[in-house]
């Protein structure tokens, strides 16, 4: 908090609010408390010091509940009742809990509960607030806090006009020796805030202490602030804090008006308290407009015209004219090309946040409108980028990526024993079709826009595909076998699964057949878990390499083509785990490294660089692989900590001008999602080069080309 450097610029302000103090109620417990009104702490054994330090210890008998100690906040000077209704109120106390005399529940047994008593004797039960487990046990104090969230009580319970707090628990397995002690009860309320809107803010003089609310659009912890707006998108405004909220957060806001050095104003926040969620849609609008006149204290841009916007949360179109090393900045036009150049800020971010973007990429953005001063100390409008999710290529009519178009063959079917229900549904496992729309989003984010699948044709087989030697499970045969775990055994040609007449999905046209005219590209194959023969990913066509899977020569096809084998009892997060093993199996078919699945080191060719870890080339990791993250061990060891020295921000930001050493940092698993499998491959995805033209090593120096349009390089055909 800044109450002490604020206080020093109260005189220069011509009205401040008075606000009440934090605290409510402060009993130390560590003696009686008696005003004339009788004991205000009671059912207690007796008080007790430590040291220094006093508390009030309660004697457990065993065997069920124990009541006390009871405080009654009338009786001890603060009557006649505590409002605790107020925004953010909460009791603190700290305690210990003492197990003795064969007690054998040593962390189930040893909870202590709160409730509160209004001036109608109505109860409200806050639940257990101290332990059993985690909470180690005696001697160690720890310090515990309550919301006033109702665990259970008295409908009519009237939190406004509390006289009592009231400590119990259990001690079931106590022998008569278990106690408890209790130490500094306090409850605060949150400040009382009086808040005028943002706009008002952003018209009083400078140095005005003022209260404010709005929904958190953009959070930037390296620069300790954030950016408020107010959700009918009139005024938003920046915020600097050591303490971060959460975006989409509702926040009041108390601080004092300044203008930093590129004359935009911020609140300097002695304090904020979070009031609930709200949602702030961006405002659309053409660079020329960022910016905008002068408003209030607020002062406008070069040339600036219309409502001021700084601070808001606004989306656009652009092209990417340059970008600097590391992408510390972009900058951009209109999306023509020919509008004002733009100044795009990533400073704010971890290196790994910025964007993974070329030169000549039109881009749908939405970012804070902020401002810079240039070269001739002139105030310009300038973009704030929150990360990756901040933006999606749309490329130039040259480098659009096509679209890919997908079959999908969905085997779920009805099961007639039971309930007639879809196999997914019996089992309750994940819906195919919403699966596959989240994987075509997943894959079009981490892509930045180049992975643009499109299902063209959608069929919801009754049957599975057929083994080798002839074997087909029956709808209810599968629910049986899955039940019993007594499954069958073998493989599933998927060369004839393509294009055999007997499957109702080759009528009229077998699936090869389609791809062969062009119609579809790639084949996404959704069945239960062992409910065939089937692959991750295996290639099909005149002469197909390995994706991970089988290898299927079927020169009527006339091109390779892929079918995903996607399990709709797992989620996205495996069928990420498929494309990203496709994706390795490619590269390596594209480089013809010495190890398929495994970097050599030191590296010779950029498929090594970029799949490098430090198991294999200490010091010098890159990206990693499937199963493992820079700096695992094991395979799918995506939760490990330990520090390492990466450059995988240099495959994200510099490709293919590569910095290399320049760009290491030290990276753990936070990185990756800590341990979470769909955001890991997310963030692999995310750095795979996508940039124009082709490399000094002769390869594409986009690398989803050779993953979704294969057929059309000589390294990949």
């Amino acid at each position: 908090m800044k109450l002490g450097v604020l206080a020093v610029f109260l005189l220069a302000v011509a009205v401040c609010p008075v606000w009440p103090d934090e605290v409510l109620v402060e009993i130390p417990m560590d003696q009686q408390i008696n005003i004339g009104l009788g004991d205000a702490i009671t059912e207690f054994t007796e008080f007790a010091t430590e040291g220094e330090i006093g508390f009030c210890r309660k004697n457990l008998t065993g065997g069920g509940w124990y009541d006390g100690p009871v405080v009654n906040l009338v009786k001890a000077g603060y009557g006649p009742y505590v409002d605790m209704s107020g925004p953010g109120c909460e009791i603190h106390y700290t305690a210990r809990y003492f197990q003795g005399g064969g007690n054998t529940n040593p962390y189930g047994d040893a909870p202590i509960f709160v409730t509160l008593r209004d001036v109608n004797w109505a109860g409200r039960s806050l639940g257990i607030s101290y332990g059993p487990q985690p909470y180690p046990t005696y001697p160690e104090w720890i310090d515990v806090t309550d919301d006033m969230t109702p665990d259970s009580g008295d409908a009519h319970f009237d939190l406004s006009k509390v006289i009592q707090v009231e400590f119990y628990g259990t001690d079931w397995e106590g022998r008569g020796q278990d106690f408890i002690e209790i130490r500094d009860l306090v409850v605060t309320v949150g400040p009382q805030y009086n808040p005028v809107t943002i706009g008002d803010v952003k018209a009083a003089g400078m140095y005005a202490l003022l209260d404010t609310e709005g929904v958190v659009t953009a959070v930037f912890p390296l620069e300790e602030l954030f950016y408020i707006q107010s959700e009918d998108q009139a005024c938003g405004i920046q915020v600097r804090s050591p303490e971060m909220p959460k975006a989409g957060q509702r926040l009041l806001v108390r601080g004092m008006l300044f203008s930093d050095g590129s004359n935009e104003l911020f609140l300097d926040a002695s304090e904020w308290t979070a009031d609930g969620t709200g949602a702030v849609e961006p405002v659309f609008m053409r660079a020329s407009q960022l910016g905008g006149a002068a408003a209030g204290t607020q002062v406008g841009v070069e040339g600036g015209h219309g409502a001021n916007n700084t601070g808001l949360l606004v989306k656009m179109w652009g092209t990417v004219l340059e970008k600097t090393v590391n992408c510390e900045q972009i900058t951009l036009s209109d999306a023509s090309g020919n509008g004002p150049a733009l100044q795009v800020n990533l400073m704010g971010l971890s290196p790994g946040r910025r964007l993974n973007t070329s030169v000549g990429e039109r881009i749908l953005f939405t970012g804070i409108s902020s401002l810079y001063i240039d070269n001739e100390d002139r105030v310009r409008p300038m973009l704030r980028c929150r990360g990756l999710e901040d933006y999606e290529s749309y490329f130039t009519e040259d480098t659009a990526p096509p679209v890919i178009k997908v079959a999908v063959v969905n085997c779920d079917p009805h099961c007639p024993s039971y309930g007639n229900k879809r196999t997914h549904e019996h089992f309750n496992w994940n819906d195919p079709h919403q699966l596959a729309q989240d994987y075509i989003a997943d894959m079009r984010h981490s892509s930045g826009g180049w992975c643009q699948y499109e299902i063209v044709s959608w069929y919801d087989a009754e049957y599975y595909p057929k083994y080798n030697d002839g074997f087909q499970y029956t709808p209810d045969g599968y629910v049986a076998a899955w039940t019993s775990q007594n499954l069958y055994e073998g493989s599933t040609d998927h060369a004839l699964l393509m294009s055999d007449m007997d499957y109702e999905h080759n009528q009229p046209v077998s699936i090869s057949g389609r791809v062969a005219s062009g119609e579809i590209d790639e084949v996404w194959l959704f069945a239960p878990p062992s409910s065939y023969g089937g692959w991750e990913a295996s290639m099909v066509g005149p002469h197909p390499f390995f994706v991970n899977g089988g290898m299927y020569t079927w020169p009527a096809s006339l091109r390779n083509f892929v079918i995903m084998g996607f399990s709709f009892e797992r989620g996205v997060d495996c069928m990420l785990e498929d494309f990203v093993h496709r994706a390795e199996c490619t590269m390596s078919q594209v480089y013809g490294p010495p190890d398929w699945w495994f970097p050599t080191y030191p590296a010779t060719t950029n498929w090594d660089r970029f799949r490098m870890i430090e198991l294999r080339g200490p010091g010098e990791s890159a990206v990693g692989m499937c199963h493992y993250s820079p700096n695992s061990t094991t395979d799918y060891d995506w939760g490990n900590m330990t520090p390492v020295w990466s450059m995988c921000d240099d495959w994200l930001t510099n490709w293919p001008n590569l910095q290399g050493a320049s760009t290491k940092r030290i990276v753990d698993a936070t990185e990756w999602g800590s341990g979470d499998q769909r955001q890991h491959h997310i963030w692999w995805l995310e750095r795979i080069p996508r940039a124009p033209g082709v490399n000094a090593d002769g390869k594409q120096n986009n690398w989803w080309r050779y993953y979704l349009t294969h057929w059309l390089y000589p390294e990949t055909d």
